[in-house]
C-alpha cells in the first residue's frame, strides 16, 4: 500500500498553529483528601481561555469561571486577568482580591479588597487555609491563554521555603480571635463579617 505524504494544507496548518500561554495552578488543602473541594475543577485537563476575559475563582458557579466546592470560600476569591506590556509580544497577568472577606497573600504581599498585583512567572498565593503556586509557561498568542490545574500532595509554601502558618482564618470560623494585651482581652474580629449584607 502507498503512502502519501501529507497534504501542504495540513502541513501549513500545523506550523502556523500557535503556542499558548500557560498557567500553571497547582493548589493545597489541609482538608483536600477527606472534602471534595477541587472536584469542580477541571483538574488535570487543560483549559483555554480568551485572553480578553478574566478568569475567576470562588464558590460562586454563576459568577465565576470556576468553582472551589467550599462554603468558607467567597462567592468571588479572586480574578486573574491578562493583559500585555507595551511593546512586548508576550501575556502578563493581573491578579485582583474580590472578597470582602478575607486577604489575599501574593508572594510576600498582602492584596485587601479591590487591590491589585502583577503575577511573577512563579508566585505563591494564599487565601483561607488554601495554598496555590501559579507558574506561567510562555507562549506566542496574544488572543488565547490555557489554564492547568493540578493538586499538591504538600503544601507549596514547603516547595517554596515560605514559612505560612496554616491556621484557621477569622472568616471561615465565625469565631473571635482573642490576644491578650497587659492581661486584657481584646478582640481581633473584624468589623465586616460577611460580605453579602453590603450594599
Amino acid at each position: 500500500m502507498e503512502v502519501f505524504p501529507p497534504s501542504f494544507d495540513k502541513m501549513n496548518s500545523i506550523e502556523t498553529e500557535e503556542l499558548l500561554t500557560c498557567l500553571h495552578v497547582h493548589l493545597f488543602h489541609p482538608d483536600q483528601a477527606s472534602h471534595p473541594l477541587f472536584h469542580s475543577l477541571p483538574l488535570n485537563n487543560p483549559h483555554t481561555m480568551d485572553a480578553e476575559d478574566p478568569l475567576r475563582l470562588g464558590r460562586d458557579g454563576q459568577a465565576c469561571t470556576f468553582v472551589l466546592n467550599d462554603t468558607c470560600v467567597s462567592r468571588k476569591q479572586f480574578s486573574i486577568q491578562a493583559y500585555r506590556r507595551t511593546g512586548s509580544p508576550c501575556l502578563s497577568f493581573m491578579i485582583q482580591n474580590m472578597s470582602q472577606k478575607g486577604k489575599l497573600w501574593v508572594g510576600g504581599s498582602e492584596l485587601r479588597y479591590l487591590e491589585r498585583a502583577e503575577l511573577d512567572d512563579k508566585v505563591f498565593l494564599r487565601f483561607g487555609r488554601y495554598e496555590l503556586l501559579i507558574f506561567q509557561e510562555p507562549g506566542e498568542s496574544q488572543t488565547k491563554f490555557e489554564v492547568l490545574f493540578k493538586t499538591c500532595n504538600t503544601p507549596p509554601s514547603q516547595e517554596m521555603g515560605v514559612d505560612v502558618p496554616c491556621r484557621q482564618p477569622i472568616m471561615d470560623s465565625g469565631g473571635l480571635w482573642r490576644n491578650f494585651q497587659n492581661g486584657e482581652l481584646t478582640s481581633q474580629a473584624p468589623l465586616e463579617s460577611d460580605e453579602t449584607i453590603l450594599v
